[in-house]
C-alpha cells in the first residue's frame, strides 16, 4: 500500500450515499528494503480556518513525556473516575476520566496462563463532554450527560462472552463488571477501554484507556528476558492521542463549526496529538536501545510515523504478538487501534541531538474540504548520555529457546464476503451530514447475525466502498493479512444496487479488480485483531476463532446480567435509537456472542459494527 496517497473521506462519505461512484485507489506497492537515513525536510505550518475549531497556540516540547505506572494484576478493583488534568504547560487544568488516576490508565502487567480476576467500578461523576451526547445513538438518554454508563473491553483478549465487555451491558456510576482474564494466549500488547454503545467515542476521548502487557516465558520483561530485548526504564509505552482543546483547557471533540453540537459527526481530527495524555511532549533518552509499545489511540486519525532525522524503526511485533525477526523501515502507517512493538536505536546519535517522531498520513480529501489542519508533530527525544550495551536481536521465533515461528497462512474452512458502505440516515434528518457507516447494508441491532464455528479458520474478504479507510476489528479473533487488490468501486455498485438497508448486501468484488493482490508490508505479517481496511479495495484476512480450551469458557454461553448492570434487548430495529438501557430487573436479554466493528469510534457509534456468535 503506497502510504503518501491522500485518504479520502468525510465530505465524499456524504457524496457517496447518493451512490456516487468513486475512483479507486492506486494499487498497492510490495514495500522495498529500507533506504539510508535521509532528513524529513521542514513541516509546512498548519493552515487555520474559522470554518473550524483550534486549539490556542501551544509550543511543543515544553513537557515531559509521562510514563505510566506498571501494575501487576491477579485480583483487584480498578476505579473509573473523575480527575483533574493539565494536558499542556500553558493549558489551565481540566476535568477527566481516568482508570484509577486523573487520565487514562495504568500499565495492566499479566503472565500467559496465569488468571486475572479484576473488578471494575464506575465512579464517573458528569460527563466532561456531556453537550456532545448524541441523543439519536442507539439507547442515549439526557442521563448519560450526568450518570453516564461505562464497560471495559480488554482489545485483544481472549475471552469468555460475560469477560468482554459487551457494548450491550453497562454500569452506570456505583455499579462495574467482574471479569475474569484466563491469558491463554501469547505475549502482547494489548489494551483497555470503555465500549459503552452510543458514547464510547466520548468515554475513551475523556480518558478510559489503558495498556496492558501480556507477559510470557520468553518475554518476561525482567532484565534477563530470554529474547534480550530492553526492558524496565528502557520499555515504554506511547500511547498517541489528537486532541483540539477550548482555551478553558477542556477537550473540545468537534471539527467543524457549521455542525451543530450534540451529533456524532462521522469524526474526530485534533489539532494536537497527546502522547500518554500530555501534549507535544519531549522524552530524554539514553544512547542505548529503547523498546516502545506505541497505540493509536485515536478517535478516527491514522499516523505515517517516521523520524525526522530518517533513521529506522525495528518493528518486533504487532497487535496480537512478536514477529519471526525485526523488520528495519523507515515509516509505519498505524490505523486506530493497531498496536506496534518498536525497537530503536539511539546509541549512535551525539548528545544533546534531537529527533522528532513525526506523522507524514496527509488529510483525506474530504478533511481537505474541510480545511481540517494535518497533524505533524507527535513528540520528541532528546538525547543525552550514555546507556547500556544492547543490541537488536536478529531472531525473535523459530530458534532454540524461542517461541516457534509464525505458521503459514492456514487453508481456510470457510469463505465469507462483507462489505463496508456509507448511507443516509432518515433518522438523523436534523443533522448537517445525515450520514451513517454499516457493515453489509445491516443496522447493528438485526436479527441477520453471522455465526462461527470455534476452532476453525475463515478467510475474510472485506469489500471497502466508502470513500473512507476503515480500521476493522475482531473481538476474540486473531487474524493474519493476506492481501490487498484495488476495486474500481463505481462498477462494483453498479453491477450490484444495494437493496433497501436491513437487507444483506455483501457480493463478490473480485471480478472489479484493478490490479493484482499486493501482500501486505513485512511489519504486518504478524497475528493481529484490528487491519485496516482501505478505500475501494478488497482487504483479505485469515480469521482465526479460538477453541473453548483456549477461551477457557464456551464462547456462545449467553452473557449474565448481573445486579446493577444495565442491558439492551438485542431486538432487530432499523431506528438508530435503537430502544433503551435498562436496569437488570427490568430486562432479560438473550445477549451472546462477540461483535465486530470499525475502530473510528465515531463510526462505531453510528453503526458500524455488528455482532457475531461463536459456536463450540
Amino acid at each position: 500500500m503506497n502510504e503518501k496517497l491522500p485518504r479520502r473521506g468525510f465530505l465524499l462519505g456524504a457524496l457517496g450515499v447518493m451512490g456516487t461512484g468513486y475512483m479507486a485507489s492506486a494499487a498497492a506497492e510490495p514495500v522495498p528494503l529500507p533506504p539510508p537515513p535521509v532528513p524529513i525536510p521542514p513541516l509546512p505550518a498548519p493552515t487555520y480556518t474559522p470554518l473550524n475549531y483550534h486549539s490556542p497556540v501551544l509550543q511543543p516540547y515544553v513537557d515531559a513525556l509521562p510514563i505510566p505506572e506498571t501494575h501487576t494484576v491477579a485480583g483487584q478493583l480498578i476505579i473509573a473516575t473523575d480527575g483533574v488534568h493539565r494536558y499542556h504547560r500553558d493549558l489551565p487544568e481540566t476535568r477527566t476520566w481516568g482508570f484509577g488516576q486523573p487520565l487514562l490508565g495504568p500499565n495492566l502487567e499479566a503472565h500467559r496462563d496465569r488468571v486475572a480476576r479484576i473488578s471494575f467500578r464506575n465512579q464517573l461523576g458528569a460527563h466532561p463532554l456531556a453537550p456532545h451526547v448524541d441523543l439519536t445513538m442507539h439507547g442515549v438518554t439526557e442521563l448519560d450527560r450526568t450518570d453516564p454508563r461505562f464497560t471495559v473491553h480488554l482489545h485483544g483478549g481472549v475471552n469468555s462472552p460475560a469477560s468482554d465487555g459487551h457494548p450491550l451491558v453497562n454500569w452506570r456510576n456505583g455499579g462495574g463488571p467482574s471479569y475474569t482474564y484466563n491469558n491463554r494466549q501469547e505475549a502482547a500488547t494489548l489494551w483497555y477501554h470503555d465500549h459503552a454503545m452510543g458514547i464510547n467515542r466520548l468515554n475513551v476521548q475523556a480518558g478510559l484507556a489503558g495498556i496492558y502487557y501480556l507477559r510470557d516465558e520468553f518475554d518476561t520483561g525482567r532484565a534477563d528476558n530470554p529474547l534480550g530485548l530492553p526492558s524496565g526504564e528502557f520499555e515504554i509505552p506511547l500511547i498517541v492521542q489528537d486532541r483540539t482543546f477550548n482555551a478553558d483547557g477542556s477537550l473540545q471533540p468537534m471539527v467543524a463549526r457549521y455542525i451543530p453540537e450534540g451529533y456524532n459527526q462521522s469524526g474526530q481530527f485534533g489539532d494536537t496529538c497527546c502522547v500518554n495524555g500530555v501534549v507535544w511532549p519531549e522524552l530524554a533518552v539514553r544512547r542505548t536501545l529503547y523498546r516502545f509499545r506505541l497505540l493509536n489511540g485515536s478517535n478516527s486519525r491514522p499516523y505515517i510515523f517516521e523520524f525526522s532525522n530518517g533513521m529506522l524503526f525495528h518493528v518486533i511485533g504487532t497487535d496480537q504478538g512478536l514477529l519471526d525477526a525485526p523488520v528495519a523501515t523507515p515509516s509505519l502507517r498505524v490505523s486506530n487501534a493497531e498496536r506496534v512493538d518498536l525497537l530503536v536505536d539511539f546509541s549512535e546519535l551525539a548528545d544533546g541531538t534531537t529527533v522528532e517522531l513525526i506523522n507524514t498520513a496527509e488529510n483525506d480529501l474530504g478533511n481537505e474540504v474541510f480545511m481540517v489542519p494535518e497533524l505533524r508533530r507527535i513528540m520528541r527525544f532528546a538525547v543525552s548520555g550514555p546507556g547500556p550495551a544492547a543490541s537488536i536481536p536478529p531472531l525473535l521465533r523459530g530458534g532454540d529457546g524461542l517461541p516457534a515461528a509464525l505458521p503459514p497462512l492456514a487453508r481456510p474452512d470457510l469463505l465469507r464476503t462483507a462489505t463496508l458502505i456509507g448511507l443516509n440516515d432518515p433518522s438523523r434528518a436534523a443533522a448537517v451530514f445525515p450520514t451513517m457507516m454499516a457493515q453489509n447494508n445491516l443496522p447493528f441491532l438485526t436479527s441477520d447475525i453471522d455465526t462461527a464455528r470455534a476452532g476453525t479458520v475463515e478467510q475474510w474478504n472485506i469489500v471497502n466502498t466508502t470513500p473512507f479507510d476503515h480500521p476493522m476489528h475482531w473481538h476474540l479473533a486473531h487474524l493474519r493479512v493476506i492481501g490487498r487488490q484495488p476495486i474500481l468501486t463505481s462498477a462494483y455498485w453498479l453491477a450490484n444496487p444495494p437493496p433497501a438497508f436491513g437487507t444483506r448486501w455483501a457480493n463478490s468484488a473480485d471480478a472489479f479488480a484493478l490490479g493484482p493482490q499486493q501482500p501486505p508490508p513485512l511489519w504486518e505479517v504478524g497475528w493481529k485483531d484490528t487491519v485496516e481496511c482501505p478505500t475501494d479495495t478488497i482487504t483479505r484476512i485469515l480469521v482465526y476463532w479460538p477453541t473453548p480450551d483456549e477461551i477457557g469458557a464456551d464462547p456462545d454461553m449467553p452473557i449474565p446480567i448481573p445486579p446493577g448492570a444495565e442491558a439492551m434487548s438485542p431486538t432487530p430495529t432499523t431506528d438508530m435509537s435503537g430502544g433503551m438501557f435498562m436496569p437488570a430487573s427490568d430486562s432479560n436479554p438473550d445477549i451472546r456472542g462477540y461483535v465486530w466493528h470499525c475502530h473510528n469510534l465515531d463510526h462505531e457509534d453510528h453503526d458500524m459494527m455488528q455482532q457475531i456468535r461463536v459456536q463450540p
